[in-house]
Protein backbone atom coordinates (compact mmCIF):
# COMPACT_ATOMS: atom_id res chain seq x y z
CA UNK A 1 0.00 0.00 0.00
CA UNK A 2 1.15 3.36 -1.08
CA UNK A 3 0.07 5.35 1.87
CA UNK A 4 -0.36 9.25 1.25
CA UNK A 5 1.94 11.45 3.19
CA UNK A 6 3.89 14.47 3.11
CA UNK A 7 6.41 15.87 4.78
CA UNK A 8 6.16 17.50 8.07
CA UNK A 9 8.32 19.91 10.48
CA UNK A 10 10.73 17.25 12.95
CA UNK A 11 8.62 19.66 16.03
CA UNK A 12 5.81 16.96 15.98
CA UNK A 13 4.81 16.30 19.12
CA UNK A 14 1.56 14.46 21.10
CA UNK A 15 -0.95 16.60 22.03
CA UNK A 16 -3.86 16.96 24.60
CA UNK A 17 -6.37 17.43 24.39
CA UNK A 18 -7.15 15.98 20.85
CA UNK A 19 -7.50 18.79 18.21
CA UNK A 20 -10.98 18.63 16.36
CA UNK A 21 -9.70 17.73 13.09
CA UNK A 22 -9.33 14.04 15.00
CA UNK A 23 -11.85 14.07 17.41
CA UNK A 24 -14.03 11.23 16.91
CA UNK A 25 -17.96 11.95 16.66
CA UNK A 26 -20.09 11.13 19.68
CA UNK A 27 -22.43 8.11 19.24
CA UNK A 28 -26.13 8.59 18.36
CA UNK A 29 -28.66 10.27 20.46
CA UNK A 30 -30.73 7.72 23.10
CA UNK A 31 -33.44 5.67 21.41
CA UNK A 32 -31.39 4.29 18.79
CA UNK A 33 -29.46 1.54 20.93
CA UNK A 34 -30.14 -1.58 19.45
CA UNK A 35 -29.44 0.29 15.97
CA UNK A 36 -26.35 2.21 16.82
CA UNK A 37 -24.61 -0.99 18.39
CA UNK A 38 -25.45 -2.82 14.94
CA UNK A 39 -23.60 0.34 13.27
CA UNK A 40 -20.88 0.43 15.86
CA UNK A 41 -19.68 -3.10 15.12
CA UNK A 42 -19.40 -2.42 11.69
CA UNK A 43 -17.61 0.77 12.42
CA UNK A 44 -15.16 -0.94 14.81
CA UNK A 45 -14.51 -3.70 11.47
CA UNK A 46 -13.34 -0.48 9.33
CA UNK A 47 -11.49 1.03 11.75
CA UNK A 48 -9.75 -2.20 12.46
CA UNK A 49 -9.29 -2.74 8.82
CA UNK A 50 -7.74 1.06 8.66
CA UNK A 51 -5.49 0.21 12.09
CA UNK A 52 -3.86 -2.63 10.34
CA UNK A 53 -3.36 -1.41 6.98
CA UNK A 54 -1.35 1.75 8.00
CA UNK A 55 0.45 -0.72 10.91
CA UNK A 56 1.69 -2.72 8.10
CA UNK A 57 2.85 0.38 6.37
CA UNK A 58 4.68 1.22 9.34
CA UNK A 59 6.50 -1.76 9.95
CA UNK A 60 7.51 -2.85 6.69
CA UNK A 61 9.17 0.54 6.22
CA UNK A 62 6.19 2.22 3.29
CA UNK A 63 6.42 5.58 5.39
CA UNK A 64 9.46 7.31 6.54
CA UNK A 65 9.45 9.53 9.57
CA UNK A 66 8.98 12.71 9.60
CA UNK A 67 5.41 12.26 6.90
CA UNK A 68 2.28 13.93 7.49
CA UNK A 69 -0.95 11.30 7.11
CA UNK A 70 -3.56 13.62 5.49
CA UNK A 71 -6.62 12.11 6.44
CA UNK A 72 -9.13 12.44 3.29
CA UNK A 73 -6.55 11.35 0.72
CA UNK A 74 -5.54 8.03 3.19
CA UNK A 75 -9.42 7.81 3.90
CA UNK A 76 -9.43 7.53 -0.38
CA UNK A 77 -6.65 5.48 -0.85
CA UNK A 78 -8.16 2.86 1.66
CA UNK A 79 -11.55 3.14 0.08
CA UNK A 80 -13.09 3.73 3.29
CA UNK A 81 -14.84 6.82 5.05
CA UNK A 82 -12.53 9.15 7.07
CA UNK A 83 -14.72 8.35 10.60
CA UNK A 84 -12.75 5.17 10.79
CA UNK A 85 -9.86 6.08 9.31
CA UNK A 86 -9.52 8.84 11.99
CA UNK A 87 -10.33 6.48 14.78
CA UNK A 88 -7.58 4.56 13.74
CA UNK A 89 -5.09 7.14 13.34
CA UNK A 90 -5.63 7.86 17.34
CA UNK A 91 -5.27 4.62 17.81
CA UNK A 92 -1.90 4.36 16.60
CA UNK A 93 -0.87 7.79 18.44
CA UNK A 94 -2.24 6.33 21.91
CA UNK A 95 0.67 3.78 21.17
CA UNK A 96 2.95 6.34 20.41
CA UNK A 97 3.67 5.24 16.28
CA UNK A 98 2.70 8.56 15.50
CA UNK A 99 2.37 12.10 16.63
CA UNK A 100 -0.07 15.12 16.41
CA UNK A 101 1.61 18.29 14.85
CA UNK A 102 -0.28 21.35 16.58
CA UNK A 103 -2.96 21.45 14.32
CA UNK A 104 -3.70 17.96 14.94
CA UNK A 105 -2.60 16.13 11.88
CA UNK A 106 -1.06 12.48 12.47
CA UNK A 107 3.18 12.64 11.81
CA UNK A 108 5.28 9.56 11.75
CA UNK A 109 7.57 11.06 14.50
CA UNK A 110 10.99 11.48 13.60
CA UNK A 111 13.45 9.34 16.25
CA UNK A 112 16.15 10.10 18.10
CA UNK A 113 18.86 8.06 19.67
CA UNK A 114 17.83 7.96 23.45
CA UNK A 115 14.52 6.72 22.11
CA UNK A 116 16.27 4.17 19.66
CA UNK A 117 18.21 2.93 22.65
CA UNK A 118 15.45 1.96 24.89
CA UNK A 119 13.37 0.44 21.94
CA UNK A 120 16.42 -1.73 20.60
CA UNK A 121 17.09 -2.72 24.59
CA UNK A 122 13.28 -4.09 24.77
CA UNK A 123 13.51 -5.47 21.19
CA UNK A 124 16.63 -7.37 22.37
CA UNK A 125 14.92 -8.92 25.37
CA UNK A 126 11.71 -9.78 23.59
CA UNK A 127 13.68 -11.49 20.24
CA UNK A 128 16.01 -12.89 23.21
CA UNK A 129 12.74 -14.46 24.58
CA UNK A 130 11.22 -15.57 21.98
CA UNK A 131 14.10 -17.44 20.40
CA UNK A 132 14.39 -19.36 23.75
CA UNK A 133 11.00 -20.35 23.32
CA UNK A 134 11.15 -21.75 19.62
CA UNK A 135 14.34 -23.73 20.93
CA UNK A 136 11.56 -25.64 23.05
CA UNK A 137 8.48 -25.68 20.80
CA UNK A 138 8.98 -25.13 16.89
CA UNK A 139 8.51 -27.99 15.07
CA UNK A 140 10.98 -29.39 11.77
CA UNK A 141 8.47 -27.90 9.69
CA UNK A 142 8.56 -24.38 11.57
CA UNK A 143 11.99 -24.52 11.12
CA UNK A 144 12.03 -25.77 7.50
CA UNK A 145 9.67 -22.39 7.03
CA UNK A 146 12.25 -19.88 8.65
CA UNK A 147 15.12 -21.60 6.61
CA UNK A 148 12.98 -20.55 3.26
CA UNK A 149 12.02 -17.07 4.46
CA UNK A 150 15.30 -16.45 5.32
CA UNK A 151 16.64 -17.41 2.16
CA UNK A 152 14.03 -14.71 0.42
CA UNK A 153 15.44 -12.02 2.95
CA UNK A 154 18.99 -13.40 1.42
CA UNK A 155 17.96 -12.85 -2.12
CA UNK A 156 16.00 -9.32 -1.72
CA UNK A 157 19.18 -8.32 0.39
CA UNK A 158 21.81 -9.19 -2.42
CA UNK A 159 19.41 -7.63 -4.79
CA UNK A 160 19.19 -4.15 -2.79
CA UNK A 161 15.88 -4.94 -2.67
CA UNK A 162 14.79 -2.91 0.50
CA UNK A 163 11.59 -2.47 1.05
CA UNK A 164 11.04 -6.21 -0.19
CA UNK A 165 13.14 -7.35 2.18
CA UNK A 166 12.24 -5.79 5.37
CA UNK A 167 8.40 -7.30 4.71
CA UNK A 168 10.25 -10.79 4.39
CA UNK A 169 11.95 -9.78 7.48
CA UNK A 170 9.04 -9.31 9.34
CA UNK A 171 7.74 -12.51 8.10
CA UNK A 172 10.49 -14.10 9.76
CA UNK A 173 10.51 -12.71 12.88
CA UNK A 174 6.25 -13.35 13.28
CA UNK A 175 6.79 -16.97 11.99
CA UNK A 176 9.75 -16.79 15.07
CA UNK A 177 6.97 -15.52 17.71
CA UNK A 178 4.52 -18.20 16.39
CA UNK A 179 6.77 -21.14 16.20
CA UNK A 180 7.59 -20.08 20.10
CA UNK A 181 3.76 -20.18 21.01
CA UNK A 182 4.11 -16.87 22.06
CA UNK A 183 1.09 -14.50 20.90
CA UNK A 184 2.17 -12.08 23.39
CA UNK A 185 5.41 -11.77 22.97
CA UNK A 186 4.84 -11.18 19.28
CA UNK A 187 2.35 -8.01 20.34
CA UNK A 188 4.33 -6.22 21.82
CA UNK A 189 7.17 -6.98 19.15
CA UNK A 190 4.83 -5.50 16.37
CA UNK A 191 4.18 -2.38 18.74
CA UNK A 192 8.35 -1.99 18.68
CA UNK A 193 8.77 -2.90 14.80
CA UNK A 194 6.00 0.16 13.76
CA UNK A 195 7.91 2.52 15.79
CA UNK A 196 11.06 1.27 14.50
CA UNK A 197 10.07 0.99 10.73
CA UNK A 198 9.68 3.95 9.21
CA UNK A 199 13.31 4.47 10.24
CA UNK A 200 14.49 1.68 8.24
CA UNK A 201 13.12 3.70 5.42
CA UNK A 202 16.11 6.48 5.72
CA UNK A 203 18.50 3.63 5.02
CA UNK A 204 16.97 2.57 1.77
CA UNK A 205 20.10 4.84 -0.05
CA UNK A 206 22.62 3.09 1.64
CA UNK A 207 23.98 0.05 0.76
CA UNK A 208 23.48 -2.70 3.83
CA UNK A 209 26.44 -3.69 6.14
CA UNK A 210 28.17 -6.76 5.23
CA UNK A 211 27.06 -9.80 7.69
CA UNK A 212 29.74 -11.29 10.32
CA UNK A 213 31.91 -14.36 10.37
CA UNK A 214 29.32 -16.46 11.19
CA UNK A 215 26.60 -15.32 8.54
CA UNK A 216 23.78 -13.40 8.78
CA UNK A 217 22.27 -14.08 12.45
CA UNK A 218 18.90 -15.40 11.25
CA UNK A 219 21.15 -18.56 9.71
CA UNK A 220 22.45 -18.36 13.30
CA UNK A 221 18.97 -18.67 14.77
CA UNK A 222 18.27 -21.83 12.62
CA UNK A 223 21.06 -23.80 13.60
CA UNK A 224 20.40 -22.74 17.14
CA UNK A 225 16.45 -23.97 16.92
CA UNK A 226 17.92 -27.42 14.97
CA UNK A 227 20.44 -28.23 17.40
CA UNK A 228 17.82 -26.82 20.35
CA UNK A 229 20.41 -24.62 22.17
CA UNK A 230 18.88 -21.96 24.05
CA UNK A 231 22.35 -20.25 24.27
CA UNK A 232 23.00 -20.33 21.01
CA UNK A 233 19.28 -18.86 20.23
CA UNK A 234 19.18 -15.95 22.41
CA UNK A 235 23.11 -14.86 21.23
CA UNK A 236 21.26 -14.91 17.64
CA UNK A 237 18.83 -12.77 18.72
CA UNK A 238 20.84 -10.06 20.13
CA UNK A 239 23.04 -10.00 17.06
CA UNK A 240 20.21 -9.88 14.89
CA UNK A 241 19.51 -7.06 16.52
CA UNK A 242 22.76 -5.68 16.71
CA UNK A 243 23.20 -5.79 13.19
CA UNK A 244 19.84 -3.70 12.77
CA UNK A 245 20.98 -1.15 14.99
CA UNK A 246 23.84 -0.77 12.54
CA UNK A 247 21.86 -0.06 9.80
CA UNK A 248 19.24 2.26 11.62
CA UNK A 249 21.86 4.12 13.42
CA UNK A 250 23.23 6.51 11.08
CA UNK A 251 19.68 7.66 10.99
CA UNK A 252 18.88 8.70 13.83
CA UNK A 253 19.16 12.49 15.33
CA UNK A 254 20.73 13.21 18.37
CA UNK A 255 18.56 13.63 21.59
Amino acid sequence: MNITAETASPAARPADPLPPALVVEPPAGPGSTDIRLDADDGRNSLCQRAYAQIRKSLITSAIRPGHKLILRPLAAELHLSPTPVREALLRLVSEQALVLDERGSAIVPIMDQTSFRELSEMRGDLEARAAERAVEFATVQQIDELERINAECLDLHRANRHAAMLEANASFHRSVCKAAAAPLILRMLEGLWMRLGPVYALSFDRPLPEFGPDGHPHLQLIEALRQRDVALAREAAFNDVRYSNEILRPSLIDA
